[in-house]
């Protein structure tokens, strides 16, 4: 038929044709469930994974990806009028976050012309445009946006929207992600950086010239999504106005930001002319990756962790309550300074029941320094006064810690014991040994009515109890303490009436040979010497002083040093001083003796004392007796000096009166402390009124210049509550003068300026700009620990009108079209926490130098330069920490610098660097105006919540090389660290995985730590150590401080144990421990002599006990190190490695021993026996000052007691004889011990007890009969040292060889005591005179007859017996 009718064949022919050419092809529709095959033209850092997974961007920053389909399609379908074809697509997203709300930038479905992106940038234009093409209608470009960063540039929205976009990133029309329900209609937000996967179709209709785009998240992969009936977006446009005639190329752009971000597709379809896209199969998606990402944990699992956490904790504190509700009640308080060498720490359990819970019938009195109570301590049943101190009290945490460190470490009779300290929070607590008869003073002035009369004995004994206390603390203790407090009240009366010193809450200590330091005049009128008033130094002299003073109120004690006025005085001050000096002068000084004791005390006593306390109140110094002096006058032991009441007369304190110290006596009432300037001060304008006229005139003027305003030129803002800025945008000043430019805000700009512009004066002769100087403090806050936006800077502007400029990365100084114009004439310096490609910026955390734009001419990463070592230390800006800057321009060498530097802390001064970070040369005249200018501070927010803080700025103008006027940082506001999310901690599920399973850990292996760590340094208490031990060491800072007890810190073996020296990890002090096992020879019994004995014991000549600690199976004692060993180190053992002892070592070495025995046995609060007094013994410190230590065989007991022993102890060779038939030791045994000692050191070739030379036949040499035998012949110094070689003084060394001699007596009735000893070393007292033959008869050969001998001989030196005899230590 066709052949019939071939007209009908070409009709045919032209309709085949027709409908091929409208027909779709192959290439305008297709499916990619999964990309595995797809063959994608990539770019940038997109790729496809394993599975099929298309990843625009992988966890990447400032990056961008495109993805497109691999042929070209051709959108032109009506060849009659030339519009663009329908079509439709669709594909599954899903955006993943290193945050859950901040992401960057997002992605977009585009028709695009060409492929070719490479000039395209990242971050907000999305892999599409850049800044100068950005919008230009040459670009045929069609988007669909999924932003999830508001960008004010381009007028979004917000930061989750969905947009369309025709050749710019300027959407036409947006709307926030979400979708309608078909249910109800109701819209649904959707997040689009969720990490959940969603769904987008973009349907074109060609006819209507409308474009639809619908959003719809997806239930779950494997599950068919619904494409929601209204779509999100409907916007009427005709593409073919856009898309040019030719095929285009369809696919994805996407791009990141400052945040860690991956932007996945999951699966895309697409279609032309035939409705809707083809659909995905779920089944056959990839799944959505979400390792390594931050923030996006499964809510499930972190809810689990929460509540897991939660109810974990909460048991953890109802238990927690439980035991602090019940230690509330006793709660302490503690500090790094009680740590080491702190007298013994009571409970304040133990101290609320012994009081009877501070009830006021156990009250003893009130003082300046707070309330004593008496107690009852419930274990041991010792009394006690306890002295509760609030943090309030007018002395304070100062006078409490100098009590603590110096009262805590004395020990003598005459001196108030400190047993121990408690600390609570707002109150202090002090234990004393209860005092019974109380403070002296209330028998002197208050209590005489009711307190008997003290007789003359009472008086004298009390006077020379107190001198001997302050002996032992000017001279004798390890330091010396100046009490500057000596009075009667402060003397307490035991049982027995005797004097003890208190009230140590205004002493000093400093190192013997050394001047004290002090500035402030403390004490109490009548008592303080005159030379406080000029010098304001407290010595030793001035409690000689004080002393005096007390002596002469004590013997006329009804007169207080400072009194009132009798009828007779008109008016007149009443100085006890003058008073008794007068009475002198006519004859009758015993006139001034108190009248209550009648005439029944000693008439020559009375006068001595008097006349002591008037030369101890000598208004010179140095005309004042020392404190030995002092008891040597008191014992008897020296003569007063004569003095003529003629030169006391004008030479007493009658002068210091008339020059204004009496004034300042009147003035302050008892224990007012002032400083010695002020009494000068006072004194001089009192003689020169007109100095006082010129000085208010010098005030008034000073006032004035303090309260005028800075001139405009210079201005300083230690904090800006009465700044009066002007401010804009977010910008504000809070309550406490903090600027807070832009706070916890996003997408925000925020201004400050001076009130008043400043004109910077051009030059005359050249034009140019003056210099000048500027700081400020600021500091970042951000909500995220490591991203911020965008930051500050400092500005010099024309205008402060920037109400154009953007926020974000324009800093609110400039827009896109004023960005970088000349005539802006701005310059800044810029503080900036984004890296932005688009101004050329060097990294996100630097400082640059900006004229008229944000390309900074300069710019440098943010830190500074270490003036000592010069090298370079980066700062992070966004750290949240304060930081100061400094802006130095140079008008003559036109130069502009900028420092950065750390602040400190606020309230702590921070030092410029020399080196500045940047230094560019440039001339500001080209750039400001010659008219007045504003300088202020600009900031912006991008997409993470931030707050830019000021806290200071000052400025100064024509200040050449100066600085601009520091800031005052106690001043400055505290930066407010609330309501910021993350700092610390990024991810709240990690941190509750991580939380959950350390406390899990905890518990399961908690119980078997503890068990370990207590087994490993267990410890062993016992009642006796409850009340009154020294400081108790833990056994894991012994441990830690000898290394383990290693043998490279082992310094001896001994008969007690081996001994190691330690350095404490707490203090760095050196120290000797001492580590005894149970069965040890001397075991327990001897170490609790020792810590009885020596753990309180304080003295310069004994070695200090600091402490101790228990273990089961063995002991440990903590003592001073001292560095030269012992002393028979250098006599005897290591004589060929040690230096030669010089005459003088030796003579203060036996001296230093010898008051150290006087202090044991006469001084201390108990006689203590010391029993083994030998070389061994006796221990060098770092000056070759000797220290008696070893008191593992001491024996103590009251004074006026016997000591009852009944086994003899000790070394032989320095055995008493009367041992051997009573077994009783006593101090004489001690004298003995020490005789020997004596010729041991000065003929120290020879041991007490050695073997005869050669030709001997094997005989022993007693060292007393061979010093005897000597004598006798004439020849005692052939006996001293040959080691000395003849250089020592001779009649020293005779002294001492015959004070040897006469300690070492066969009877105890004929040896000199420890007092005389000392007397005879000093040169104090004559050694009397004896014959060698009266020795010769009573020398030691006597006892060698009673068998004792034999004893002796039994006996090698040093080696003890099976029974207890010491062994050389």
């Amino acid at each position: 038929m066709l052949l019939k009718f071939p007209s009908c064949l070409f009709l045919l022919l032209l309709l085949v044709l027709k409908l091929a050419a409208s027909s779709p092809t192959k290439e305008e529709f297709f499916t990619f469930n999964g990309f595995s095959e797809a063959n994608l033209t990539l770019d940038g850092v997109a790729t496809v994974s394993s599975n099929g997974l298309l990843i625009l961007t992988n966890n990447t920053k400032r990056q961008k990806g495109h993805a497109f389909h691999p042929s070209p399609l051709n959108f032109r379908g009506n060849l009659s009028d030339d519009s663009v074809s329908s079509f439709s697509t669709t594909f599954a997203f899903a955006i993943v976050s290193e945050y859950a709300d901040v992401g960057g930038h997002g992605l977009a479905f585009v028709i695009a012309p060409s492929e070719n992106f490479s000039n395209a940038a990242a971050l907000e234009y999305l892999g599409l445009f850049n800044a100068s093409n950005n919008g230009n209608a040459t670009n045929h470009i069609v988007a669909v946006e999924l932003d999830t960063v508001l960008n004010s540039e381009f007028q979004d929205i917000d930061n989750n929207h969905v947009g369309i976009d025709i050749n710019g990133l300027r959407s036409y029309t947006a709307h926030t992600a979400g979708y309608y329900a078909d249910d109800t209609g109701d819209f649904r937000n959707l997040t689009l950086i969720s990490g959940k996967a969603m769904q987008v179709w973009v349907d074109y209709d060609g006819v209507d010239s409308k474009l639809n785009v619908t959003l719809s998240p997806i239930n779950a992969i494997g599950t068919l999504t619904t494409k929601p009936t209204k779509p999100l977006i409907s916007f009427t446009v005709n593409l073919s106005t856009v898309l040019f005639d030719r095929p285009v190329h369809l696919g994805f752009s996407s791009s990141t930001g400052y945040v860690l971000t991956s932007h996945y597709v999951i699966g895309w379809s697409f279609a032309m002319n035939v409705g809707q896209a083809p659909t995905l199969d779920y089944s056959k998606l990839p799944t959505i990756p979400l390792t390594n990402l931050k923030g996006h944990r499964s809510s499930a699992l972190g809810l689990w962790l929460a509540v897991a956490s939660l109810v974990f904790v909460l048991l953890a504190t109802v238990a927690a309550f439980a035991v602090v509700r019940w230690r509330s009640k006793y709660a302490e308080l503690r500090e790094d300074w009680e740590v080491e060498f702190g007298p013994h720490r009571f409970s304040y359990r133990d101290l609320f029941r012994a009081t009877n819970g501070f009830g006021e019938r156990e009250l003893l009195g009130v003082g300046g320094f707070g309330r004593v109570y008496r107690g009852t301590l419930p274990n041991s049943g010792v009394e006690v006064a306890v002295k509760r101190v609030s943090h309030e009290s007018r002395q304070g945490m100062r006078e409490f810690v100098a009590e603590i460190v110096s009262m805590g470490r004395l020990r003598h009779r005459n001196i108030v014991q400190l047993l121990g300290y408690c600390r609570r929070k707002g109150e202090l607590l002090l234990v004393y040994d209860f005092v019974p008869n109380g403070s002296l003073d209330k028998y002197l002035h208050y209590g005489r009515a009711h307190k008997p009369t003290l007789g003359w004995s009472q008086r004298f004994q009390i006077v020379k109890g107190v001198a001997a206390g302050l002996l032992y603390l000017h001279e004798e203790w390890e330091q010396v303490v100046v009490h500057r407090d000596v009075k009667a009240s402060n003397v307490l009366l035991d049982g027995e009436m005797n004097a003890r010193l208190g009230d140590f809450g205004l002493a000093r200590l400093y190192d013997h040979g050394i001047d004290p330091q002090t500035t402030h005049v403390v004490g109490t009128m009548g008592y303080l010497a005159p030379e406080l008033a000029r010098t304001g130094r407290a010595t030793t002299a001035t409690d000689v002083f004080a002393f005096g003073a007390f002596v002469l109120e004590v013997v006329v004690c009804g007169r207080r040093p400072v009194g009132q006025p009798t009828v007779t005085q008109q008016g007149e001050q009443f100085m006890l001083v003058d008073w008794v000096v007068e009475n002198w002068r006519k004859g009758s000084i015993l006139d001034t003796v108190d009248a209550g004791l009648g005439r029944e005390y000693a008439t020559e006593e009375a006068e001595m004392a008097l006349k002591l306390g008037l030369i101890c109140s000598h208004p010179h110094p140095s005309a004042r007796p020392s404190m030995r002096l002092v008891v040597q006058y008191l014992e008897g032991h020296a003569p007063l000096p004569e003095l003529s009441p003629a030169y006391l007369c004008f030479t007493n304190l009658s002068l210091p009166h008339k020059e204004g110290f009496d004034d300042y006596v009147v003035s302050y009432p008892s224990s007012t402390t002032a400083t010695g300037f002020c009494i000068a001060i006072l004194s001089m304008l009192q003689k020169f009124p007109f100095f006082l006229f010129i000085l208010l005139l010098l005030h008034f003027f000073l006032g004035k210049l303090v309260v005028s305003s800075p001139t405009e030129e210079e201005f300083t803002f230690n904090g800006f509550s009465g700044a009066n800025l002007t401010l804009d945008g977010l910008a504000t000043v809070s309550s406490d003068g903090l600027l807070i430019l832009t706070n916890n805000t996003r997408q925000q700009k925020g201004h400050a300026f001076h009130p008043y512009p400043l004109r910077f004066p051009r030059n005359q002769s050249d034009g140019s700009t003056p210099s000048f100087s500027t700081t400020f403090a600021f500091a970042i806050v951000s909500e995220y620990a490591d991203l911020s936006g965008h930051g500050i800077a400092f500005v010099i502007t024309p205008s402060t009108n920037f109400s154009e400029a953007l926020p974000s990365e324009y800093l609110g100084l400039f827009n896109m079209s004023s960005n970088s114009k000349a005539t802006n004439h701005i310059v800044a310096v810029e503080l900036d926490t984004i890296l932005n490609s688009e101004f050329h910026d060097i990294d996100d955390n630097h400082v640059g130098i900006d004229i008229n734009g944000l390309r900074s001419y300069k710019a440098n990463t943010a830190g500074y330069y270490t003036d000592d070592t010069g090298e370079f230390r980066n700062l992070t800006l966004i750290s949240g920490k304060a930081m100061q800057v400094w802006v130095d321009y140079d008008g003559v060498d036109l130069k502009l610098n900028v420092t950065l530097s750390p602040v400190n802390a606020i309230g702590r001064s921070t030092t410029k660097p020399t080196k500045p970070l940047l230094s560019f040369p440039v001339n500001l005249s080209s750039v400001l105006f010659d008219l007045p200018v504003h300088v202020g501070f600009s900031s912006s927010t991008g997409s993470v919540l931030t707050s830019h803080y000021i806290i200071g700025w000052s400025f100064a103008m024509h200040v050449g090389q100066a600085q601009a006027p520091p800031l005052d940082y106690s001043k400055l506001p505290a930066i407010p660290r609330t309501n910021l999310k993350r700092h610390g901690s990024r991810a709240l599920g990690m941190w509750l995985a991580v939380a959950s399973l350390l406390l899990v850990l905890l518990v399961t292996v908690a119980a078997f730590s503890v068990v370990r760590w207590r087994r490993t340094y267990a410890e062993l208490h016992e009642d006796w150590e409850v009340e009154f031990r020294p400081h108790r060491f833990s056994y894991r800072d012994l441990f830690r401080a000898t290394k383990g007890f290693g043998e490279r810190e082992l310094l001896g073996v001994g008969g007690f144990g081996r001994v190691y020296r330690g350095t404490l990890p707490n203090s760095g002090a050196e120290v000797a421990v001492k580590r005894v096992s149970h069965e040890s020879r001397q075991g327990m019994r001897e170490f609790v002599a020792e810590i009885v004995s020596i753990g309180r014991l304080r003295h310069r000549n004994i070695v200090q006990l600091l402490g101790y600690c228990r273990r089961k199976a063995e002991l440990l004692l903590v003592y001073d190190f001292v560095p030269n060993g012992s002393l028979d180190k250098y006599l005897h053992d290591g004589r060929a490695h040690k230096p030669a002892l010089g005459w003088s070592q030796r003579f203060q070495i036996v001296k230093g021993v010898a008051t150290g025995l006087l202090y044991l046995h006469e001084e201390w609060e108990q006689v203590v026996v010391h029993r083994d007094i030998k070389a061994s013994n006796v221990l060098l410190d770092g000056e070759m000052n000797a220290k008696l230590g070893d008191f593992g065989l001491a024996r103590l007991y009251d004074h006026g007691a016997d000591l009852q022993t009944t086994h003899v102890v000790g070394t032989m060779g320095y055995l008493a004889p009367e041992l051997s038939r009573t077994g009783r030791a006593t101090t004489a045994t001690d004298v003995f011990a020490f005789g020997v000692f004596l010729l041991e050191v000065v003929a120290c070739g020879r041991r007490p007890v050695e073997q005869w030379t050669a030709g001997s036949q094997g005989e022993q040499c007693l060292l007393v009969d061979w010093v005897v035998e000597n004598w006798r012949k004439g020849s005692i110094l052939d006996t001293v040292d040959a080691g000395l070689g003849g250089e020592y003084a001779r009649e020293e060394a005779e002294m001492v060889l015959k004070l040897g001699l006469m300690c070492s007596r066969p009877h105890p009735a004929a040896r000199p005591s420890m007092r005389l000893v000392v007397q005879y070393m000093e040169g104090r007292a004559p050694l009397p005179e004896l014959s060698p033959a009266y020795l010769s008869c009573t020398n030691l050969s006597l006892p060698h007859d009673d068998c004792f001998d034999d004893y002796v001989i039994s006996y090698p030196s040093s080696m003890p017996s099976t029974s207890t005899l010491s062994g050389g230590r």
